[in-house]
């Protein structure tokens, strides 16, 4: 079942338990001088004018003449009222730093609380019960989102999530965006944790490799098309494109556009931080890792005897692989609890309590996407076999328009490795096909506002263009 990041470091989790405990104890610490200090200064306020009134009170009896009488009266007042302002001067100053102290350590408990707390389940924010589920098969639902309209365009619209160790929600806003600028006949496929997909199906033995994606990804495509009559506008976020553009490939007949985003095409494009290690440490590294970090979820699970591998290795992966911005962005959300920024703490939180909600993956489906995408680039070199059928990215149906978009921040997968395929398909017509390269990061393709706005805008113009419409 998925399980937040933060379990694979329980000595990291004790630790900032005790770190939590300290700051606690140093924020009421901070209140009880707070309250004492307070109470002190006031005392000494009240002592002073005491004496004053005193001293007014007897300065008759105790200062001849009357002149000496106010001359001392007047003075005395000034002193108490200088006394009196230093001390609330004083009061002030150090109140206000008890304060500050006290809301930095209940800044660092909410940040330390953000680490150790049990993950709230990720789901989509939008509405959906089991009506809205079109189909659920082994390995993945198919939900639809469709506004509630007549709807222009015949086709459906189905947004295909990434399987890459986070809830499949990562492909929401992509999808709410398309939709609401015209693709109203909306679906999104949401992948299962692995530990939820059963080893057998009606008896027969599951596999959830790339053989077993294909298969499902047909029979989404399928079902969808006997709904509205008419194939469907493909939509790879990331890590499905090489096997929806091999689906399609297989079933022409399937496909009304097709389209990826910061997707593993061509992954010989251009160099990549992912791809050079992958073929540096060669093909046996990821069976290296199956075998340490692989298991057999326990019989209460759906996926009872299916061999796993623990998404908290990859999601470990992608925190060491952008180190330095993680450590950016968790810095200034210490420094925004603190500062009481709550929005964009909230913001920052939320993002993270997606990215630390672990999914896991199959075996077969992480040896395959290792080997035959980021080591061997099989679908370009034309070497991929989908059940025992060799495919190439040259063997692209000519009929079905296709776009792309790439981003030169993309430290996953660079520009050229999600374009480079558009350059190698000859059948497809140029005016039929948008190549798109955006100036953000991976997580920005999918997330930035101004990408959807500068960038999804014309890939649904695009899709649009193509599409069967209801005269």
């Amino acid at each position: 079942m998925p399980a937040s990041y933060m379990s694979f470091f329980p000595h990291v989790s004790n630790s900032l338990e005790g770190m939590k405990i300290a700051a606690q104890t140093g924020a009421d610490a901070s209140l009880m001088v707070k309250q004492s200090l307070s109470s002190g200064i006031d005392l000494i306020n009240d002592t002073f004018d005491l004496s004053h009134h005193v001293l007014e009170l007897f300065s008759p009896f105790i200062i001849p003449g009357k002149e000496n009488q106010e001359i001392f009266i007047r003075q005395s007042s000034i002193f108490q009222n200088g006394t009196n302002r230093f001390l609330d001067l004083s009061k002030s100053y150090l109140s206000k730093n008890l304060d500050r102290f006290y809301t930095d350590r209940l800044g660092e408990i909410e940040f330390f609380n953000f680490f150790t707390e049990e993950l709230p389940s990720q789901d989509w924010s939008f509405a959906y019960d089991d009506t809205n589920i079109l189909l659920d098969l082994p390995g993945m639902r198919v939900i639809d989102i469709s506004l509630d309209i007549k709807h222009k365009v015949k086709n459906y619209a189905v947004v295909f999530a990434p399987r890459a160790g986070h809830h499949s929600n990562i492909a929401e806003r992509v999808a709410l965006y398309m939709r609401d600028a015209g693709l109203s006949r909306m679906a999104v496929v949401e992948n299962k944790c692995a530990e939820d997909i059963p080893l057998y199906i009606n008896g027969k033995r599951h596999r959830e490799n790339f053989d077993g994606q294909v298969s499902q990804y047909k029979k989404v495509l399928e079902h969808l098309q006997q709904i509205t009559g008419h194939p469907s506008h493909l939509i790879a976020v990331c890590q499905p494109g090489p096997l929806l553009i091999s689906t399609l490939i297989l079933n022409p007949h399937l496909g009304k556009t097709f389209g990826s985003a910061g997707a593993p095409m061509h992954t010989e494009g251009e160099s990549g931080l992912l791809t050079d290690f992958a073929r540096t440490m060669g093909e046996d590294y990821i069976d290296l890792l199956i075998k340490l970090f692989g298991y057999t979820p326990p019989a209460d699970r759906a996926g009872a005897g299916r061999k796993c591998f623990d998404g908290r290795i990859q999601v470990l992966g992608f925190y060491l692989m952008g180190m330095g911005r993680h450590f950016r962005n968790l810095t200034k959300l210490l420094s925004d609890l603190k500062e009481g920024n709550e929005k964009e703490a909230q913001r920052q939180m939320s993002f993270y309590r997606w990215y630390n909600y672990v999914i896991h993956f199959s075996e077969g489906f992480l040896q395959d996407t290792f080997k035959k995408i980021f080591v061997k680039n099989e679908l370009i070199r034309g070497t991929l076999c989908i059940h025992g059928e060799k495919i190439s990215i040259e063997n692209y149906p000519g009929s079905v328009p296709i776009w792309s978009i790439g981003g030169t921040k993309d430290d996953i997968t660079p520009p050229l490795q999600a374009t480079g395929h558009m350059n190698l398909i000859k059948s497809v017509p140029r005016e039929n096909k948008l190549t798109l390269i955006c100036d953000k990061g991976h997580m920005g393709l999918f997330r930035a506002v101004s990408v959807l706005k500068n960038y999804y805008k014309k890939v649904v113009e695009f899709i649009l263009a193509h599409s069967d419409y209801d005269i």
